[in-house]
């Protein structure tokens, strides 16, 4: 592959006032050593000046997001494994690599697009697998997760980042039955904050906050860095009466994993209700990276908007919700109070009354209650 860019000519750098000069063939291979020695400054810098030369390099910008990625600048990296699939769209590795720089970003809708892609080429491909079922996990998709790992599972009963997942999943859609399975299944291989996490989840969805606080409890002094668990934690502690422990567990979280969805949603709204609107916004418009079109986070932001004064912009969103989730009771208020305050108050009360008729449904469906 270098041989290629093996030319007469030779190519003249700067660096610190020194000039010297290499032929591109050396200048990649130097710029490989440097980063395969852990220089990666270095190696963008001299896979950079090569690009100027053959920009037309897929392997290049694809060795160049590599190490743009290394040192943590992953916009940059994007771009140049973006250019590699543009100029060889099935160079090997590249779209796992982008799909992973999307993922550290928290860009988890991005990532999952580009593992698809990767799935759909190497379903085999096991870290293309685990990782795209875990974004469908974190974007809330959990019937994905469970299309996507039942067959795998099947093949591969001892692998429990699997059973974790898949469990997770399982639970999470209220097949409570079989996710326990799946715990017990990681029980068997000794006490886990793994499994104490899936046994918290069972416990949620069957309502049981308080012992899935406990549990959650237990999952996180286990294991205080494991993905998720001081969020859940966070969540129970909240349902139970304690919202400045939830709030102390929605920070750890974020110290560990900055793009947690349900840490984000939760961070933004009692920023919000403490009237922190711009610091609100940045945790909003995180959770929303993290599942995008999320109606939750969303709809805070649509407040915000309304609280600040910003009607247009409230009306789009507000519109927008109510059309795609016609029984957001509290969407449907703050759209109300949006037509009143621009003087359309024929809109405001067509709201009114749907608030009146969803909020009478609502009464209904509650124990002892009789129909009128």
């Amino acid at each position: 592959m270098i041989g290629m860019w093996r030319r007469s000519f030779l190519l003249i750098l700067t660096f610190g006032g020194i000039v010297w000069t290499q032929t591109p063939g050396a200048l990649v291979q130097d710029a490989i050593a440097k980063q395969r020695a852990g220089d990666l400054e270095g190696a963008v810098t001299e896979y950079r000046e090569f690009l100027k030369i053959h920009p037309e390099a897929a392997v290049i910008h694809s060795n160049l997001g590599a190490a743009l990625a290394g040192l943590g600048r992953f916009e940059e990296a994007v771009a140049e494994y973006q250019a590699a699939l543009k100029e060889s769209p099935t160079l090997g590795g590249v779209s796992l690599n982008l799909a992973l720089a999307y993922y550290k970003m928290g860009r988890i809708g991005d990532a999952a697009k580009a593992l698809i892609k990767v799935h759909g080429e190497s379903p085999a491909n096991s870290q293309a697998t685990l990782l795209l079922a875990d974004c469908y996990l974190r974007m809330g998709q959990n019937k994905n997760v469970i299309g996507l790992l039942e067959p795998v599972g099947r093949d591969h009963p001892d692998d429990l980042a699997i059973a974790y997942l898949l469990g997770t999943a399982l639970i999470r859609d209220n097949q409570v039955e079989q996710g326990q399975v799946l715990v017990d299944r990681i029980l068997r291989n000794g006490e886990s904050a793994e499994a104490r996490l899936m046994l918290g989840g069972a416990k949620m969805q069957v309502r049981d906050f308080a012992g899935a606080r406990d549990e959650f409890a237990k999952a996180v002094a286990l294991n205080a860095k494991l993905p998720e668990g001081h969020a859940l934690y966070g969540q129970a502690l909240e349902v139970t009466g304690d919202p400045d422990g939830a709030l102390r567990e929605f920070k750890a979280e974020l110290a560990i994993d900055p793009f947690n969805f349900d840490s984000n949603l939760q961070m933004g709204v009692l920023l919000r209700e403490d009237g922190n609107s711009d610091e609100a916004l940045e945790y909003l418009h995180r959770a929303l990276n993290a599942r995008p079109g999320d109606m939750g986070a969303r709809y805070q932001i649509a407040t915000i908007s309304l609280a600040q004064g910003k009607m247009n912009q409230a009306l789009q969103e507000l519109e927008s919700i109510v059309k795609e989730a016609p029984q957001f009771t509290e969407a449907h208020v703050s759209l109300t109070t949006v037509y009143y305050r621009l003087k359309r108050p024929a809109d405001g009360n067509r709201e009114r009354s749907i608030v009146q008729k969803l909020t009478a449904e609502a009464q209904a469906k509650q124990p002892g209650v009789r129909p009128q």
